[in-house]
């Protein structure tokens, strides 16, 4: 008894730090002919550079581990971008073709309550434990992110999808599990080679 009754207090941490990336949205230029890009700038959109450079840098390792020129935009971009005509010089200069940027869209806090009575016996014994027992409350955070690629020689969008996942402290495997869910779809979309 006791020990199926912490399993049921862990389980809602084991899912929510297994949780996989949900895509709820996916879209491409239906006009955009290509060809595939070979060489991605990579912008994380945060308030935190810390942040900004965690995610640009896994998210560019992961490009590169999957066979795509990648550069983390903090290289040639500051934050704010400045203005517009040394924003174009500076990604000119860095010889990508197109920008994968993501930003957050939204968080949302969740409730999940989970109810654990007593274990079935003899009636009086369940009726007396019965009362005592009060649903286990599990606060967390699901973050929707909107990711876009954009094409370089023309400046427009050319493929966006946003995604949701419960939140992590741990920005490097969560921008692992994104790359993961990503990379795929982009390949198979023609967006990168």
């Amino acid at each position: 008894m006791r020990r199926l009754r912490l399993a049921l207090i862990l389980l809602p941490f084991v899912v929510a730090s297994c949780s996989a990336i949900t895509v709820t949205n996916q879209w491409k230029d239906p006009t955009w002919a290509g060809p595939p890009a070979s060489n991605v700038l990579v912008l994380g959109i945060a308030k935190s550079d810390t942040n900004r450079r965690l995610f640009e840098d896994t998210f560019a390792q992961e490009l590169q581990a999957s066979g795509v020129t990648a550069e983390e935009s903090y290289a040639v971009i500051p934050v704010g971008g400045g203005p517009k005509e040394k924003l174009v010089e500076l990604v000119k200069s860095s010889g990508a073709e197109a920008l994968l940027a993501t930003r957050v869209q939204r968080v949302e806090q969740k409730t999940n309550e989970m109810t654990s009575g007593p274990a079935y016996g003899r009636f009086y014994a369940w009726y007396g434990n019965a009362w005592s027992m009060s649903p286990e409350l599990t606060q967390y955070d699901v973050v929707t992110l909107e990711t876009s690629v954009w094409d370089l020689k023309t400046e427009k969008v050319i493929w966006s999808t946003t995604t949701e996942n419960v939140s992590s402290t741990n920005i490097p495997q969560a921008v692992r599990k994104l790359a993961s869910t990503l990379i795929p779809k982009l390949k198979s979309d023609g967006v990168i080679r």
